[in-house]
This record gives C-alpha cells, structure tokens and sequence, in this order.
C-alpha cells in the first residue's frame, strides 16, 4: 500500500511541477465590488485553489469522522474498566 501511495505521489508531484513550468503567463485577478487588481501567474492562482480545496477537504474528513473517533475513546475507556473488573475478580479468587 505504501508503494501504491508514494507511486501516486510522485506522478501527482510531477504533473504539479509541470503544469507550473508550463504555465507561467500573467492572470489578472478581480473580485466584482472592490477596484482592486492582482496580476499572477496562472500557475499560481491554479495551485493556490488546489491548495486550498485541499484543506477544506481535509478539514472535511476530519469534521465526519469525530463520531467514530468518539466511540473509539468511549470504547478504550470501558475496555480499561472492564480490565480493571477482571483483574479485581482474578485477585479475589
């Protein structure tokens, strides 16, 4: 699996610098009320909302997975109490 996932890697990597060296023509960036202009490359506008798709998405499967994290720690906690019963009856036999 860890194979599979650095293959992924570097070929994801490699087309990440790529479309950078490639791409390096001006963007001018608007946002409609405000007059202010910015001029970037399009490589870097592209990656920058790759990046940030990429944290809303982690933040995402962070957010759905609280309830299982939840259980797992309720879970723990009743797995050290019933050790801690097993061992109080094992002493008491």
């Amino acid at each position: 699996m860890k194979i599979i996932q650095f293959v992924f890697s570097c070929v994801v990597l490699f087309f990440t610098v790529s479309f950078a060296v490639s791409n390096h023509q001006s963007f001018a960036l608007t946002l409609w009320p405000f007059p202010f202009e910015i001029t970037l490359p399009i490589s870097f506008v592209v990656l920058a909302f790759a990046l940030l798709f990429f944290i809303f998405g982690g933040v995402y499967s962070w957010i759905l997975t609280i309830p299982v994290r939840n259980d797992r720690y309720r879970q723990g906690k009743k797995i050290k109490e019933l050790t801690k019963k097993v061992a109080e009856l094992e002493e008491t036999r």
